[in-house]
């Protein structure tokens, strides 16, 4: 053999290889991530309950067979110096394909104060009644539902949706003891 027509059978075998490996993901696959992050002070400490680690990746659920409606509950241990701490989102949740994007994207945090809806501007002020010796830890559920798209002409909503779920936790300071009159 030729030293041309081997390298003409190495490039071929390239591309039947490539062609093999790019093969498109079957229409009814379909991949869902929010990455998750957190500020942290030395006033107050947000991981998951076993308390070593923060989430990566995670993967929403479809509530049932028609796919409409996704959700995810995730545990979050929150340690705090002091009993409140304020919560947000620091960005607007918006999980994207390119061509749709979920809607109705809901995020909220379960507390002893019941279940407070965290929003992009909105600061939502919670209170632990869990003390320790050296402060307040208490383990929350940070709950997630997002709305699949309706589709719009003949583009199919099928397909992998993403988006980051940026969640920003502050230590609120203790008030002062009032200090009597002189």
């Amino acid at each position: 053999m030729k030293i041309s027509q081997l390298i003409l059978a190495l490039g071929m075998g390239s591309v039947l290889i490539g062609s093999v490996s790019a093969a498109p993901l079957p229409a009814n696959t379909i991949s869902k991530k929010i990455t998750l992050t957190a500020q942290i002070n030395d006033a107050l400490f947000v991981s998951k309950p076993d308390g070593s680690s923060w989430y990566g990746t995670e993967e929403l659920d479809a509530d049932d067979y028609k796919q409409q409606k996704f959700t995810k509950t995730l545990p979050v241990r929150i340690w705090t110096k002091n009993a409140d701490f304020n919560a947000s989102l620091a960005q607007p949740l918006k999980m994207s394909s390119g061509s749709y994007e979920m809607v109705d994207a809901k995020v909220t945090l379960s507390s002893a104060q019941g279940e407070k809806t965290l929003s992009f501007g909105a600061v939502q002020k919670i209170t632990q009644i869990v003390s320790t010796a050296d402060g307040y830890d208490e383990v929350h559920n940070v709950n997630i539902s997002v709305s699949a798209p309706t589709k719009v002409g003949t583009l199919s909503t099928n397909g992998s949706y993403s988006g980051d779920l940026v969640m920003l936790f502050e230590p609120v300071a203790a008030a002062e003891p009032e200090k009597p009159a002189a």
